[in-house]
């Protein structure tokens, strides 16, 4: 039997953006401007606004960005008083080390628009837009939302490793981020992936050092067997 290791890392030349999971540190989140609606103005990170996921398209150099929840799955929606609008951005058009994010009113975008312009370097954004829609039915709801000197950093992926393979299975060794869900899956084709197990990274003293260890008995019952993880904070 054989076990492999399969990375999940990103990799970027200095300058270039990285697709992945982005941590915001730091900015400043407004939404104002309805006929009747009393501005609101709170500092990031919060509860609704606590990461930034970034795809980049190395095909056609076009991005999407995405503000999500503290549990990195929820879309944070705002209401222009029409239909929902998510913070969610598509198009991204993909610079030597920045991105910008351009749309216009019209039918196809619910009269939205955006504009926002993302600074980037290898682990990290700095993010500043509006986001606008026409001015609808309802008199108290918010009609642009602006981000201004938000800085996100790149959430480094976990590490695994397979450190020994007995007749007993494969042993995993696993680093991650603290308080955080490790999920370890496998293949036996790099196309279909299942879990096999799920585990929440241990607290500890040391901030890079957060680990467990995984023992894979069923690896005996294949003649090859790939392994890789990703968490969820």
């Amino acid at each position: 039997m054989s076990a492999f290791v399969v990375s999940i890392h990103s990799a970027g030349a200095q300058g270039e953006a990285v697709s992945g999971l982005y941590q915001i540190v730091s900015g400043t989140y407004t939404e104002c401007c309805g006929i009747v609606a009393v501005p609101n103005r709170e500092s990031l990170p919060n509860e609704y606004q606590r990461f930034v996921r970034l795809t980049v398209d190395p095909q056609t150099d076009l991005a999407t960005m995405t503000f999500l929840s503290a549990d990195s799955q929820t879309i944070r929606k705002v209401d222009g008083c029409r239909n929902p609008i998510d913070l969610s951005f598509d198009f991204g058009s993909v610079r030597s080390n920045s991105i910008v994010f351009h749309i216009d009113p019209s039918p196809m975008t619910l009269w939205a628009y955006w504009d926002y312009a993302v600074s980037n370097s290898t682990d990290r954004l700095q993010i500043d837009g509006t986001l606008g829609v026409a001015q609808g039915s309802c008199p108290d709801a918010f009609t642009r939302y602006t981000h201004s000197n938000v800085v996100a950093v790149l959430v480094q992926p976990p590490t695994l490793k397979v450190t020994e393979f007995t007749k007993e299975g494969a042993s995993l060794f696993i680093r991650g981020t603290a308080g955080w869900t490790n999920v370890v899956e496998v293949s036996t084709n790099l196309v279909s992936w299942a879990p096999i197990s799920t585990n929440l990274m241990p607290n500890t003293l040391c901030p890079v050092c957060p680990s467990i260890l995984f023992h894979d008995a069923a690896s005996t019952n294949f003649t090859r067997r790939y392994y890789r993880c990703f968490e969820i904070p």
